[in-house]
């Protein structure tokens, strides 16, 4: 895993929205800039750390390797149309840092050769440059610092494990997709998609990879109404797709054999999704049995709509 440091006062909204970051090959006289050329390097599974007017707006991890891509459309046409691109997943913090107040220790910190600034602490001139873990995991502890709150500090604390920046399987690539379908789905779509589809296999890599129906995930989200089903506070704020941001938790574990249904599924705060794991506490483990059933209640009422509908065209 490579870090990377990048500026986009230019284009940091449309990248963003995008989940991208692209470059020219070339600058306008045909000649090759250090800057772009670094596009070439990042790889599936690398971290980059986004800069827009001095502030840390978030980071972002590669979900593959860099490939040659036509300029965007949104995209201004100061640049040459043939470029490279990475297709990143954008982890925004609600409050943000600004460079020049910790600019001192990012000195200390940042790589000795392609570092993003200058001795005079000055940002360099371009788009994107070398970083390393030391420079990342301050940046990370000093954005947890200026939330505002303790859920969101725990997010931003959160992106400091190895774990949750693992390059992803297959199936995981294939959940992802799934996901973004069901998100765009009307409730009665998505009772149907959760009876229709087929769970797949599991992956093997060094930990095995289970199928979680991202159809399931989302049905339960949609059945939680953007409140944690455990602690009854809503969620901590709205993920990219500007929906409230809830984790599916399965009562018993997949890995124990539980099964991936509306009966097993509850939706919790990220907060109350640790304590869950941390504490395994038995009486948490009844009232989760309780509200697993009453989602599969909620679940059958949808689908019997959905399928009254289905009757009447």
């Amino acid at each position: 895993m490579n870090y990377f440091f990048v500026f986009q006062n230019k284009s940091y909204d449309e990248e963003y929205k995008g989940g991208y970051l692209w470059a020219p090959k070339r600058g306008k006289g045909g000649n090759r800039v250090s800057h772009w050329e670094k596009m070439k390097s990042v790889k599936q599974g690398d971290i980059i750390i986004h800069s827009y007017k001095k502030r840390i707006m978030s980071i972002s991890i590669a979900k593959r390797d860099v490939y040659t891509a036509i300029r965007p459309t949104e995209l201004s046409d100061e640049w040459q149309q043939e470029g490279w691109r990475v297709d990143t997943e954008y982890i925004p913090f609600p409050e943000h840092i600004i460079t020049s107040d910790i600019m001192d220790k990012l000195l200390e910190l940042q790589p000795t050769k392609d570092a993003p600034f200058n001795k005079l602490g000055r940002g360099n001139t371009g788009y994107l440059f070398d970083a390393n873990k030391v420079m990342y995991e301050y940046i990370i502890e000093q954005t947890a610092l200026v939330q505002k709150n303790d859920k969101d500090k725990q997010v931003v604390i959160a992106l400091l494990d190895p774990k949750s920046m693992e390059v992803k399987t297959q199936l995981e690539v294939e959940m992802d997709i799934e996901d973004a379908l069901a998100k765009q789905m009307s409730p009665e779509k998505l009772a149907e998609q959760v009876v229709n589809v087929q769970p797949k296999n599991p992956q093997k890599t060094e930990s095995v990879v289970y199928y979680r129906s991202p159809y399931i995930k989302e049905m339960v989200k949609q059945i939680a109404d953007g409140k944690c089903q455990m602690c009854g506070e809503d969620a901590p704020f709205y993920d990219m797709s500007q929906k409230p941001y809830l984790e599916e938790h399965h009562v018993q574990r997949l890995a124990d054999g539980g099964k991936d249904s509306l009966n097993n599924v509850v939706a919790v705060c990220p907060n109350y999704h640790r304590k869950i794991h941390v504490l395994n506490d038995k009486s948490d483990t009844i009232v989760l049995e309780r509200i697993a059933e009453q989602n599969e209640q909620q679940f059958q009422r949808i689908l019997a709509y959905a399928k009254e509908i289905e009757n009447d065209v």
